[in-house]
């Protein structure tokens, strides 16, 4: 079994460059941290950190690449991110966390999005970064973030997600593709991958779980000239600590610090708690 790890592939004689996951795993780890949303928030942030988990195979050194998914009501946000060594983190905004239960019961994926979406994507490294905005025309995450990489950066590219919960909200499997044509390759070589991809779930749902599977071969039964390049591991990864919040604390005023108590503080990102006692608090307010 090969769950979260990428394999990096070229296939068509090398005129495109065919990333695929099982990322089940990464999936269920970060999305059983926001047992208080709907199925439709669920999976609205397990198609964007699929995307993003597949986009971390295209990183290298020092690179990282972080979207902001705004809605049509723009309190709504949904942030992911990853870098080059695999380390992924997605999650929902305040606003979208608090809606869950009420007014976002019963929207659809569609109307969630609406008309006046967007994506912000920041990509690269810390001296030599690049901002990105485009709209959301499809209204499902990930043909949307397709349509970032060939508006905003020109690249034509394909994404391609199946993600699949139980009644329970669990993440029963997901894997995803990212295929990308290589400079003088024909778009037509993209509406192929596509068309597989869709007309074959099943096999790529199947595919990476299998024992002692040979890549190659496998991938050969529907695509020519398939050549293994890599792999490379995902892991979400939140990198929060009681020292940043120690700083976020530091930085708040007398008057917004309780002086007779204890405070509790959570990580929006993962879930974890930190403890601060009765005489931390006090340090911080001499």
């Amino acid at each position: 079994m090969m769950q979260n790890t990428i394999v990096k592939t070229l296939i068509y004689d090398k005129q495109v460059r065919l990333l695929l996951i099982d990322n089940t795993k990464l999936m269920n780890d970060i999305l059983s941290l926001n047992r208080g949303t709907n199925k439709i928030l669920k999976l609205t942030l397990g198609k964007t950190i699929s995307a993003v988990s597949l986009i971390a195979g295209t990183l290298k050194g020092n690179q990282r690449i972080s979207l902001q998914l705004t809605m049509s009501e723009p309190k709504y946000k949904i942030f992911a991110d990853a870098d080059a060594n695999g380390n992924i983190r997605g999650y929902l905004n305040e606003a979208l966390l608090k809606a869950a239960k009420k007014q976002l019961k019963d929207l659809s994926l569609n109307h969630l999005i609406g008309n006046n979406g967007t994506i912000r994507v920041i990509k690269g490294s810390e001296m030599h970064q690049f901002t990105g905005i485009t709209d959301m025309p499809y209204r499902n995450i990930v043909d949307d973030i397709s349509h970032y990489f060939n508006q905003s950066e020109q690249t034509q590219t394909f994404i391609g997600t199946n993600l699949t919960l139980t009644k329970d909200n669990f993440v029963q499997h997901s894997n995803a593709v990212y295929a990308q044509l290589l400079p003088g390759a024909s778009h037509d070589l993209l509406i192929r991958v596509r068309h597989i991809f869709l007309t074959n779930r099943n096999f790529f749902t199947n595919l990476l779980k299998q024992p002692n599977i040979k890549i190659e071969e496998k991938l050969s039964e529907l695509f020519e000239d398939v050549k293994v390049i890599g792999y490379s591991p995902v892991q979400f990864f939140c990198g929060c600590s009681k020292e940043m919040f120690y700083g976020i604390l530091h930085s708040l005023s007398e008057n917004d610090l309780p002086n007779h108590e204890d405070i509790e503080t959570v990580c929006q990102i993962c879930g974890r708690s930190y403890h601060f006692s009765y005489n931390e608090v006090q340090r911080l307010l001499n």
